[in-house]
């Protein structure tokens, strides 16, 4: 049964099998990695966004907190997920051990492409990093392909307005836990597939 909870919040069991259905016209669903802050975390992170819109001028809509998250390898769209490859990710997720970690953004900036506003930084994102990488060469021993190409961010907000790269004062979260994410695309609903705990 896979963890899924909605933009509301509400958190309901559901199969992994399900009907697909894109308003779109795209894959309805997206697998990946990802860490998401804890609750806690992700509420200052939410105050701390809308701030920063506010100061960008930004008028677009905002993730809400329990969106808020880092994608660290993304496996895929798709019209159903091939059990096949859920269970190779699953496996190579119960393959990794890593220590819990601290992730810092001291930058916003937009990713035109994707219309999107994100945090974004370097230094305080190494361990990010460092855990992506072991990640990925866990993904490669159970045949799956992952890719070298990582810019640590976090969306914030989706908005068509450019704002060029600039400082902020730095926004700290732990990362406790890395999860494997199914998407309903468009929709705003992640089923939680597989959930790991980070070593304290």
């Amino acid at each position: 049964m896979a963890e899924q909870f909605s933009l509301f919040g509400d958190s309901v069991p559901k199969p992994l099998a399900s009907t697909p259905q894109s308003k779109s016209g795209r894959e309805p669903y997206s697998l990946f990695f990802s860490l998401f802050p804890t609750p806690e975390d992700a509420a200052e992170i939410s105050e701390i966004n809308g701030a920063l819109l506010r100061a960008q001028g930004l008028t677009g809509k905002a993730l809400l907190p329990h969106r808020l998250h880092v994608t660290c390898h993304d496996l895929g769209n798709f019209t159903a997920l091939p059990q096949d490859l859920v269970d190779a990710a699953i496996r190579a997720g119960d393959a990794l051990a890593f220590d819990a970690f601290d992730v810092m953004f001291d930058r916003a900036l937009s990713y035109p492409s994707a219309g999107t506003y994100v945090l974004s930084g370097t230094d305080g994102t190494r361990q990010l990093t460092a855990f992506r990488e072991e990640l990925g060469e866990a993904m490669h021993s159970h045949g799956l392909r992952a890719s070298r190409s990582f810019t640590p961010h976090m969306t914030l907000a989706y908005d068509r307005r450019v704002v060029a790269e600039h400082a902020i004062e730095p926004v700290r979260w732990h990362a406790r836990e890395f999860v494997l994410i199914r998407s309903h695309v468009g929709q705003g609903i992640y089923d939680v597939l597989g959930r790991w705990p980070l070593a304290d």
